[in-house]
């Protein structure tokens, strides 16, 4: 079964995410923040891939993005983000190694985070 860790520092997202993805049949982990995120990276909890969010207080997605290169880790990563210019974002995260498809903008469509996670983890649709 595939582990999945749900970065959200919004409880209701991360909660709908959290029930979604365990009726589709994967393991989640959730981490209410970039804090709670990087403490995970750096257990021996093993994760498939993370969906994170971009916007956070404290630690943000960019911060647990650079943490989790820093310690050798390469988990596939889906970003999450609400803004509406989360163009700016993909210069950064282009150096980082993501491209516009690793990006999904909220309201989140499910079905198309599903897919998504399949491609990402390389399942049959």
């Amino acid at each position: 079964m595939h582990k999945i860790l749900v970065v959200d520092d919004e409880p209701r997202i991360a909660k709908i995410l959290e029930e979604y993805l365990t009726r589709m049949g994967f393991h989640v982990t959730k981490a209410s923040g970039g804090e709670e995120a990087i403490g995970i990276l750096h257990s021996d909890v093993k994760i498939d891939l993370m969906i994170l969010d971009m916007k956070m207080p404290k630690v943000g997605g960019f911060d647990v993005i650079k943490e989790m290169k820093r310690i050798n880790k390469n988990i596939p990563t889906i970003i999450l983000t609400g803004s509406i210019d989360a163009e700016k974002y993909l210069v950064d995260l282009k150096v980082l190694g993501y491209s516009s498809e690793d990006i999904l903008y909220k309201p989140i469509e499910l079905l198309a985070l599903l897919d998504k996670v399949k491609k990402k983890l390389r399942m049959a649709p």
